[in-house]
C-alpha cells in the first residue's frame, strides 16, 4: 500500500522532531552538546559536506524514482531506518565532533533536494525553450518553487523548536504554493513546446511527493501535539 511506503520515512522524521522540547530547550542537552569552538574554515567545510547529502538524496530519488516506493527507498539508503533493517548498503558512519545542524534534519536534506531540482531542470528547459515561453509565466513558476522551498525551510525550524503548531502554519502556506505551481505547470503543457513537456513530467511527480511528504508530517505534528497536551 502507498500508505504504508512513507513508514520509514516519517518515522525518522519524528525522531528528529522529538530532539527538542519547545518548552524545555534551556534544560535540555542541546547547550552542552557543542563545546568545540570552529573557525570559519571549519564552517566553510562543514557547509560544503551539507551540500553532499542533498546531492546524495537527488542521486538515490532519480535511481529509484519509478519505484512506487521511492520516498522509502531514499530514505533506507540515506541511513535513516530507524527500525534497523537493512537496506542493502551500510549507512554511512555519523563523522565525530560536528555539530548538530538544521542541515542535518532528514526533512530538510528531502525538501531541499527536491526543490533543488525543480530550480536547477527549470533553469535548463526555459533557455531550451526560446521565445516560446512568457517571461512573466517563467518568473512566476520560479517564484512558487523558491517560495515553496522558503516555507519548507521554516518549518524545518519549527519542528527543530518542537512547535508543531507553527511547522503546520508554515506547511500550509508552503502547499499554497505547490498547488499554485501544478497549475503554472498545468498552463506550460497547453503549450506543446517540448522541453517544457518533459519538464512538466518529471515535475510533477517531485512536486506531488513534496506534498505527500508535507501532509504526512503534518499529520503526525498534530497527533505529537495532541499527545503531548493529554500528558500536561
Amino acid at each position: 500500500m502507498r500508505e504504508l511506503a512513507f513508514a520509514c520515512f516519517i518515522k525518522s522524521l519524528l525522531r528528529n522532531m522529538a530532539n527538542f522540547e519547545f518548552d524545555s530547550n534551556s534544560d535540555s542537552e542541546w547547550d552542552d552538546s557543542w563545546d568545540t569552538i570552529w573557525n570559519e574554515r571549519d564552517w566553510e567545510l562543514y557547509l560544503k559536506t551539507e551540500r553532499d547529502e542533498v546531492r546524495k538524496y537527488q542521486k538515490l530519488y532519480t535511481r529509484f524514482v519509478a519505484n512506487t516506493n521511492r520516498l522509502d527507498e531514499v530514505a533506507l539508503y540515506m541511513g535513516w531506518d530507524v527500525q534497523g533493517e537493512s537496506s542493502g548498503q551500510e549507512a554511512s558512519e555519523p563523522i565525530p565532533d560536528q555539530p548538530y545542524t538544521l542541515h542535518k534534519h532528514p526533512l530538510y536534506i528531502a525538501s531541499k533536494a527536491l526543490h533543488d531540482w525543480l530550480t536547477e531542470k527549470w533553469t535548463q528547459h526555459v533557455s531550451l525553450s526560446g521565445d516560446l515561453l512568457p517571461a512573466t509565466t517563467a518568473l512566476r513558476v520560479q517564484n512558487a518553487i523558491a517560495q515553496s522551498d522558503q516555507y519548507g525551510l521554516l518549518a524545518v525550524t519549527a519542528l527543530d523548536l518542537g512547535d508543531y503548531m507553527l511547522a503546520i502554519a508554515y506547511f500550509k502556506r508552503g502547499l499554497v504554493e505547490l498547488n499554485q505551481l501544478l497549475a503554472l505547470i498545468t498552463e506550460l503543457e497547453s503549450l506543446n513546446v517540448t522541453p517544457l513537456d518533459l519538464y512538466a513530467k518529471h515535475a510533477k511527480i517531485r512536486i506531488f511527493d513534496i506534498r505527500e511528504i508535507w501532509l504526512r508530517v503534518t499529520s503526525d505534528c498534530r497527533a505529537a501535539f495532541a499527545k503531548r497536551f493529554e500528558d500536561e
